[in-house]
């Protein structure tokens, strides 16, 4: 990692992208209520993910979802972030604990399916992305990228998670989108073959990235190729200034969650 890249904190990207939201006229609120997701996602004629659908999955304190308001109080944009631990994200697919409580066993009567190993095991504490959605009218604003980046930091900052993790079919796999947009480093097959929730075949890939990973991805926000997001104007003076060789470089931390913190009317605010 570069010297520029540690200057970048989790804290210095939640706002850059706040501010970008705010650019377009939109408020931000963090939502722990699963039922609007689903029925926002329901009425807009969309896949309701299981892993973020509260009749499907366990949903605890640190899972949480975005929205994008606009001036009218109308929801355009959601992102959703639920936190697992795990010994192997991997045996989470196999069994489908990742989409369903308890698993493929009660809902498809089979306990495990075959998985393609990827590259890493991941394990301990991590976060897993999904419903990101957009209403048509709003499409190609940004709000794709922004808020997956955004419920990313904020499950980094506020829950400590060492990597983030979500899921995208073959149609998505072969395009920029897993990277440039949802901002991933790491995109591997995960499943070639039956998946019990569609009755067939399917190839999904995971989408994956560390923590430290991330803070460097959020130091290249000012030269996104589609979305451009300027950082803070502090931290853009100090990049300035160790470009130049006249401040020293550090390594930047999540800014700490306030004590008591549990929930927040916008982005910026801990969920």
């Amino acid at each position: 990692m570069s010297s520029t890249e540690t200057l970048v904190s989790l804290q210095d990207g939640i706002d850059a992208l706040t501010e970008a939201v705010a650019r377009l006229g939109l408020s931000l609120l963090v939502e722990r209520d699963f039922d609007r997701l689903v029925r926002f996602l329901e009425s807009r004629g969309t896949f309701v993910n299981p892993s973020f659908d509260p009749r499907a999955s366990r949903l605890g304190p640190e899972d949480f979802w975005l929205a994008a308001v606009d001036a009218e109080g109308a929801v355009v944009a959601t992102s959703a972030e639920r936190v697992i631990e795990t010994e192997d994200f991997m045996e989470e697919v196999a069994t489908g604990r990742i989409w369903y409580a308890d698993g493929f066993g009660p809902r498809f009567g089979v306990e495990r399916i075959p998985v393609v190993p990827v590259s890493t095991r991941l394990s301990g504490r991590l976060s897993h992305s999904g419903a990101t959605y957009v209403v048509p009218e709003r499409r190609r604003s940004g709000l794709a990228m922004f808020l997956p980046w955004l419920s990313r930091a904020l499950s980094f900052r506020n829950a400590g998670c060492l990597a983030n993790t979500g899921f995208v079919r073959r149609s998505l796999a072969e395009t920029p989108v897993p990277v440039r947009s949802y901002g991933y480093s790491h995109v591997e097959t995960c499943l070639n073959g039956w998946f019990p929730p569609q009755g067939g075949s399917e190839i999904l890939y995971l989408c994956w990235i560390t923590a430290e990973e991330f803070r460097a991805k959020l130091a290249g926000l000012p030269d996104h190729p589609r979305h451009p997001v300027p950082l803070p104007a502090g931290r853009r003076a100090r990049l300035a200034l160790v470009a130049e060789g006249i401040a020293e470089p550090h390594r930047s931390t999540a800014a700490p969650r306030p004590a008591g913190s549990r929930a927040g009317g916008t982005a910026a605010t801990a969920p």
